[in-house]
């Protein structure tokens, strides 16, 4: 196990240098078209009080799961806060490590909330039945919309690279096969919306018949 761990160290240190860089500090050894991991935020309305949840779902996954993943969740700080994550998604991992090793309890999903960066990480070290390999939600995140917000107005949550917004920055995802190679996923996002209803319909405007934030064709048709 000890071994296990060290290897995901380094493993993890990568991907953090990789999703910064934009390019492998490393040997990655890949297809010549990368699986792909999709990310979903959802778009959602706060409530009166302006709490909101909004969940992130996996929407994609390539068939050998995810044994690491990490990015972080932009939010511009004069609009709202975050005050809570929740993991949904339980594989087993974390009950698992503590067993090997009391040491290692809330290793495998963290987060930090810093400088309008949401941070998450999820990394094992386990046998892929551990893994990420189930498409579905993976963690809820909670917050409130600052009083200063107006109504009607949305605001992005922004699904980024660890590091924040560099040009050249890239969300990492990866696995690890048997002969502990590094394989990199491409990673594709849809950026989460939380806006301040105007009424109970939850619009964030006037004429926003199917509530995405804009006023278009569509919500003529509807």
């Amino acid at each position: 196990m000890k071994a296990q761990k060290a290897a995901a160290a380094v493993m993890a240190a990568g991907f953090m240098a990789y999703s910064a860089l934009g390019t492998a500090p490393f040997q990655v050894l890949a297809a010549e078209k990368e699986p792909v991991a999709a990310l979903v935020l959802d778009r959602t309305a706060a409530d009166t009080d302006g709490h909101f949840e909004a969940t992130l779902s996996l929407d994609q996954l390539p068939e050998t799961g995810l044994c690491a993943l990490e990015f972080a969740i932009a939010f511009d700080t004069a609009a709202l806060g975050i005050t809570d994550v929740k993991l949904l998604y339980d594989t087993g991992a974390q009950k698992a490590e503590v067993r090997a090793n009391p040491k290692l309890a809330g290793t495998v999903f963290q987060f930090e909330v810093r400088n309008g960066l949401l941070w998450i990480r999820w990394a094992t070290a386990l046998d892929a039945e551990y893994w990420l390999r189930t498409e579905q939600a993976f963690f809820k995140v909670e917050g409130r919309l600052k009083d200063e917000m107006p109504t009607g107005s949305p605001t992005e949550l922004k699904l980024v690279s660890a590091g924040g917004e560099a040009a050249d920055a890239v969300i990492a995802a990866g696995y690890l096969d048997a002969d502990g190679t590094t394989h990199s996923c491409e990673t594709v996002v849809r950026n989460g919306i939380v806006w301040k209803p105007i009424d109970e319909t939850g619009a964030t405007m006037y004429g926003d018949i199917d509530l995405d934030g804009r006023r278009t064709v569509a919500d003529a048709v509807l």
